[in-house]
């Protein structure tokens, strides 16, 4: 009886001073019971100045398996970037992209996460995710929603196949996904894996958002496994995390729209207006209220509580930077 050869497999990690939680999520990648000799991580460094290298040469004095790359130019997303630059130099077939505060929660996520690429029509597998008994309700309702950003919750596939699983077809422990460029549901981060070969297919990497906006004009089939989870442990309070995304969303509204694959504004009229509806509905605090209470009712879940205005104070900050880059903002939605 022949026995099943495992996938090679590289992590990606694109970190800078990841120090508050990069110990606990290289702790959980080598828990896993995938054996070592199949794996390698690649940490891409972008100069930081606390002490994520010495957490990192700690590491690597205990385990071989560990690179380190140097990127000049700091960030992890965009073109020649950190992710880019590990998807360069990966050995694996498989690639795994790990942000340095995603810790994966069993021994065998690895092994489960791997299981739809037995289905040679899957070209990625993306990890759910879930919160921990410590965490305050921001972070339990980030990890149950399963993305950080509520403004692109019609957007993503990890939210939209937690809050509406009933809508996609399932494989054994997996649901499928059939990604369609007319409605792209964007995966790619915490905890996601691909087949290396779909890189050179699309034209590199560049960011999440932007790969499965390429791999939707091809039709690529994903696959999200219904038990594996990785825990995001992000900025644990509203006011922080509003700071974090005002700093992303200035950078990406200031210059980085330009070139950009996917666009969160439609190009057809009628998407246009109901992206205009949508924010009105964020807005409103009416409309999401009444949807946290639907939830709350369904999943017994307190944090509920928290969605509409998290949604509210979220869209406002948007609009104020869309404002203050008005020019920006108007070529952005127009030329789109």
């Amino acid at each position: 009886m022949s026995v099943k050869k495992q996938p090679r497999v590289s992590y990606i990690l694109g970190i800078y001073n990841a120090e508050r939680t990069l110990e606990e999520c290289l702790s959980s990648i080598f828990m896993q019971s995938y054996p070592q000799s199949d794996y390698e991580v690649v940490i891409i460094d972008g100069g930081s100045q606390d002490r994520t290298l010495e957490i990192v040469h700690t590491f690597m004095k205990k385990y071989k398996n560990i690179r380190l790359l140097h990127n000049p130019k700091r960030l992890s997303e965009g073109r020649g970037m950190s992710k880019d630059m590990g998807v360069d130099t990966a050995a694996g077939e498989i690639v795994i992209f790990l942000d340095h505060d995603n810790i994966l929660l069993q021994k065998d996520w690895l092994t489960k996460m791997l299981e739809p690429f037995d289905n040679k029509q899957v070209m990625a597998s993306q990890s759910l995710l879930a919160y921990t008994k410590e965490d305050n309700y921001f972070l339990r309702y980030i990890n149950h929603v399963g993305v950080e950003d509520p403004f692109a919750i019609s957007y993503s596939l990890v939210a939209q196949v937690t809050l509406n699983p009933e809508r996609f077809p399932t494989e054994g422990s997996h649901f499928l996904h059939t990604l369609d460029s007319k409605n792209v549901l964007f995966g790619g981060a915490n905890g996601c894996a691909f087949r290396k070969k779909v890189f050179p297919s699309i034209g590199g990497y560049t960011r999440d958002v932007d790969v499965f906006a390429c791999m939707a004009d091809q039709k690529m089939l994903v696959a999200v496994p219904k038990d594996p989870r990785v825990h995001h442990k992000t900025s644990n309070g509203l006011w922080s995390f509003l700071r974090k995304k005002g700093v992303y969303y200035y950078r990406f509204v200031n210059n980085d729209y330009q070139g950009k694959k996917f666009s969160w504004i439609p190009k057809e009229f009628r998407g246009k207006v109901a992206f205009l509806l949508m924010v009105a509905y964020n807005l409103s605090i009416i409309g999401p209220t009444l949807y946290a209470l639907r939830r709350l009712m369904k999943d017994k879940e307190v944090f509920w509580i928290i969605h509409p205005l998290f949604l509210f104070f979220i869209t406002v900050e948007y609009l104020l930077i869309s404002l203050a880059k008005l020019p920006n903002t108007l070529s952005y939605a127009i030329k789109r």
